[in-house]
């Protein structure tokens, strides 16, 4: 995987868990943030190199000069098990999301608030790419990730290890803080254009929708759930004042 940009660089340098084989960087090119990039490449001893940018372009098929990219030999999507064992309180289930500027944003924004593991379908979903890494900031770099082959199965387990299912639909009754937050918790967000399917949402113990004050429904499936990522944050801040 080949990735793009000084923040999903910067950030995959800052990850214990990445694997970058070398770093390419176009000569005569000079900044605090790419100084930063530098002294992080020779902290972990991955070779640095000077292409000109038309080779950065034929890599990435980007128009636009990228002055910095990353080769990663691979990346470890974790099993729900080694997530489960890190006891986190609070999980994003994200079903069939097939944009990646939509998972990469979702992925910031989980990272932002500290979830603990993002559960993807293996199936009719955007997989992690380079994309998704640099749409992410380079957030996904430092998130559990992990693929999932059947979702239903998944949120069983999940309920018989405690956890309780919120899922984020238009057609939720139910408020935000009407749930008792302590409690750890999957946040289940559907996909562009068919929400979260039937069979999940049969799973979901709560169905919560957000307030909509103007003339559209609904808001783009990213922004929907960082607003409710965000809502349980200062939730949990105001329980613990």
């Amino acid at each position: 995987m080949i990735i793009h940009g000084i923040h999903p660089v910067t950030e995959t340098l800052q990850s214990p868990d990445s694997l970058i084989e070398y770093i390419w960087m176009v000569p005569g090119k000079s900044n605090p943030r790419l100084q930063r990039i530098i002294e992080l490449a020779k902290s972990r001893g991955v070779p640095i190199r000077l292409e000109p940018p038309t080779t950065t372009k034929q890599e990435t098929g980007d128009l636009r000069r990228q002055v910095v990219l990353a080769k990663i030999s691979s990346f470890h999507y974790s099993s729900v098990e080694l997530i489960l064992k890190t006891k986190p309180k609070l999980l994003l289930m994200v079903d069939s999301v097939e944009d990646p500027h939509n998972l990469g944003a979702l992925l910031r924004t989980a990272e932002g608030t500290g979830v603990g593991g993002v559960l993807i379908p293996r199936r009719r979903s955007c997989a992690l790419t380079p994309a998704v890494v640099k749409a992410s900031a380079g957030a996904a770099m430092h998130l559990r990730i992990s693929r999932v082959t059947n979702m239903v199965q998944t949120l069983n387990l999940l309920k018989q290890k405690g956890f309780w299912v919120l899922g984020l639909d238009t057609r939720g009754e139910k408020s935000v803080d009407e749930i008792d937050i302590e409690l750890p918790w999957v946040i289940v967000v559907g996909g562009e254009h068919r929400g979260i399917r039937q069979l999940l949402r049969a799973q979901c113990d709560f169905l919560v929708s957000l307030p909509m004050r103007g003339k559209i429904s609904s808001l783009n499936l990213s922004v929907a759930a960082g607003v409710l990522l965000y809502q349980l944050v200062l939730l949990k801040r105001k329980n613990r004042e």
